[in-house]
């Protein structure tokens, strides 16, 4: 098996967001944007990770001094093949497949990237890229194909004729490389664009002017593989990742009385046979015993419910612990 290293760009403002914090620290339930795809990255088990950081750099350092996590400073940002070259300095003879991620996917799951991995060494290509089909694919690269459906390039949206703007196949970012052709080929990228930066993307017409094979792996379910660039874009990620937390926990055995209105985040566990109302927040480390009742418009906060706890409806606790009734 070959080994594996992970580099997550990580170092942009996020000028959508209108925000000062940056986008990577945005909270999506209860966790930070990058909390998210570390976790994910995690699963897994490369041997090594390198987080590109730049835009309050210290701030996204001190909020993920994990063990085994490298941080490399972009400065200035001239773009995402810029940002794999700084990671490159800390994987240098690295022997391998590198897989490159944003750090604004809080959806892609492990077991989409486990596949995207085993496509990459099944197919023998130095580069595979994952794309996904958007109706409105306005602000991605486009994927322009061949007659025989074949990768021809792919097109910055900036840079991109109005015929292929009005493609719908889009670039959502994520790479394996092989690391000895990634390595050598991040040297040669330029910054002949209308953005004047380096891009990435132009990795994949190297290889194709050097007549190795590039495979496009086509996800179908966009929703997962997308980045945010706004608060909006935030909300309706937080919907989606809130539906995928409450169908898991009633498959374990918990009642949700109203799931479309349940708020539980991503930290809390629950036991079976416990039953939540509608309108109910339950945050942070939230610990919830077997067989509890916790009825609608609560909101719990770091509190820990012992098995078979009951409480009143409105009510709120943050940092408690509720025992049953007749333990008290």
């Amino acid at each position: 098996m070959k080994s594996l290293a992970i580099i997550i760009l990580a170092a942009g403002k996020g000028t959508r967001m209108k925000s000062e914090l940056p986008k990577v620290l945005h909270p999506l339930l209860g966790r930070p944007l990058l909390s998210h795809v570390l976790e994910n990255a995690r699963s897994l088990r490369p041997e090594k990770t390198v987080v590109v950081v730049g835009h309050q750099a210290e701030l996204v350092r001190q909020s993920f001094a994990h063990p085994g996590l490298t941080f490399v400073s972009q400065v200035p940002q001239l773009g995402t093949g810029h940002a794999v070259r700084q990671a490159a300095k800390d994987l240098d003879h690295f022997p391998g497949t590198i897989l490159v991620l944003s750090g604004d996917i809080p959806l892609v799951s492990g077991a989409t990237l486990k596949r995207l991995i085993q496509a990459h060494r099944r197919s023998g290509s130095p580069v595979t890229l994952l794309s996904t089909v958007l109706e409105e694919p306005c602000g991605y690269g486009r994927i322009i194909r061949d007659d025989r459906g074949g990768l021809l390039r792919i097109r910055e949206e900036k840079d991109a004729a109005p015929e292929e703007q009005r493609l719908k196949e889009v670039n959502a970012g994520i790479y394996c490389f092989e690391a000895d052709f990634l390595f050598s080929s991040l040297p040669r990228l330029s910054r002949r664009n209308r953005q004047r930066e380096y891009y990435l993307t132009d990795l994949i017409e190297m290889a194709q002017v050097a007549e190795r094979p590039v495979t496009v792996f086509l996800h179908p379910r966009a929703e997962e593989v997308l980045g945010i660039n706004d608060r909006a874009e935030l909300a309706r990620t937080g919907r989606l990742l809130r539906r995928q937390i409450n169908e898991d926990w009633m498959r374990r055995g918990v009642t949700l009385l109203d799931p479309d209105t349940a708020y539980i985040e991503s930290d809390v566990r629950i036991g079976p046979d416990t039953t939540i109302g509608p309108y109910t927040v339950l945050a942070g480390r939230t610990r919830i015993g077997r067989g509890c009742t916790i009825p609608s418009h609560c909101v719990l906060e770091n509190v820990r419910l012992k098995d078979g706890a009951q409480i009143d409806p409105f009510t709120r606790i943050r940092n408690g612990r509720i025992k049953p009734v007749r333990e008290v």
